[in-house]
């Protein structure tokens, strides 16, 4: 990367001032690209993971790429028009809360390649769609809470009330019941919208409410608010799951490990597919099977899981060979609209 690019766009007829900030590499080609994020980029898993998948595609193949973080429905649905109008000829956009935006814009500019993580929107050829098993991942990370906890409660805290996070909870609560069946899980969520994934004093609050509850090992499930959940568990001499990316050394001896969902493989996929004339729109969903989900063991955690991690892999093993179904169970409502 040999730089940073901003322009400025104004949108027409709402006076939108907008700035978009991007990267411009040493041997900048075709097509231009951009990136578009739900909340921050800086999230340290869900937006971050995207960003790092894009950059390493973009330094490969010379894409130029623009980037832009939207904190809402409206937003996006204006930054996606100006972009499209712009030229830009691919559009890597995160969250199942920009469904509709991309679903207009992708029909109105059906020459543009759309690639849409986290939600599903498929009856457009020029939108590709990209979901994880996140009741997989789920699943392990509340294997391992159960196969943990000592006093036989455990939690998950989400952002906000939307499918990909219900799945993320809802996994959980099976996963924690398959490892004993006599387990408490609670659960509760940070807001009602998505700045609810940047609330890191909220995370703390609810996550403190939780862990007074009685529960031992909580799965935080709510982006960067899931530092809040973490330091509540610090404080409380508890444990924390954290989620998308390998966060295990945020707190470690605190951070018991982290449910993996592997976006930056799906952005870095989705990119080297517009750079060799193979993306295709459509359905993709990542999966245990795929290697898209999974569960971090390093340096910063390898004493806490030794006596769990055979246990643990067995399981991730019989959810890629399709042996372990995940059903809806107590603890955690919705769970019948996801699973």
């Amino acid at each position: 990367m040999c730089g940073m690019l901003k322009q400025f766009y104004l949108a027409s007829g709402l006076a939108l001032f907008l700035l978009v900030s991007g990267f411009v590499y040493s041997a900048p080609a075709e097509p231009v690209g951009v990136v578009i994020y739900t909340n921050t980029k800086n999230d340290g898993s869900f937006n971050q993971l995207a960003a790092e998948g894009s950059e390493r595609a973009a330094g490969e193949f010379g894409f130029s790429l623009r980037e832009w973080s939207s904190t809402s429905k409206e937003e996006t649905h204006q930054v996606l028009l100006n972009f499209a109008a712009d030229g830009v000829t691919h559009v890597l956009i995160l969250g199942f809360e920009n469904s509709d935006a991309v679903r207009d814009v992708a029909q109105k500019y059906p020459e543009i390649k759309f690639t849409i993580i986290d939600a599903a929107v498929t009856d457009l050829p020029n939108v590709r769609s990209v979901l994880f098993a996140d009741d997989e991942s789920g699943f392990l990370a509340g294997y391992v809470a159960g196969l943990k906890t000592e006093t036989g409660t455990v939690g998950t805290i989400g952002g906000m009330d939307i499918p990909p996070v219900r799945r993320f909870m809802c996994g959980f609560a099976a996963g924690a019941k398959h490892a004993d069946s006599n387990v408490e899980v609670l659960s509760a969520f940070i807001g009602q919208d998505i700045l609810s994934f940047r609330d890191i004093q909220q995370g703390k609050v609810v996550g403190k409410e939780m862990f007074a509850q009685g529960a031992d090992v909580v799965f935080a499930t709510a982006g960067l608010a899931s530092e809040g959940v973490a330091k509540a568990a610090k404080a409380a001499g508890a444990f924390v799951i954290m989620v998308d990316d390998n966060q295990n050394g945020f707190i470690p001896g605190t951070v018991l490990t982290s449910a993996l969902k592997r976006v930056n493989e799906a952005a870095y996929d989705s990119w080297k597919s517009v750079a060799d004339g193979t993306w295709s729109g459509g359905l993709k969903v990542l999966s245990a099977k795929d290697n898209g989900i999974g569960w971090a063991v390093d340096d910063h955690n390898r004493e806490l899981v030794a006596d769990i991690v055979d246990d643990v892999d067995a399981v991730t093993a019989a959810l890629a060979n399709g042996d372990i179904e995940i059903n809806p169970v107590d603890g955690v409502s919705g769970c019948a609209e996801v699973l």
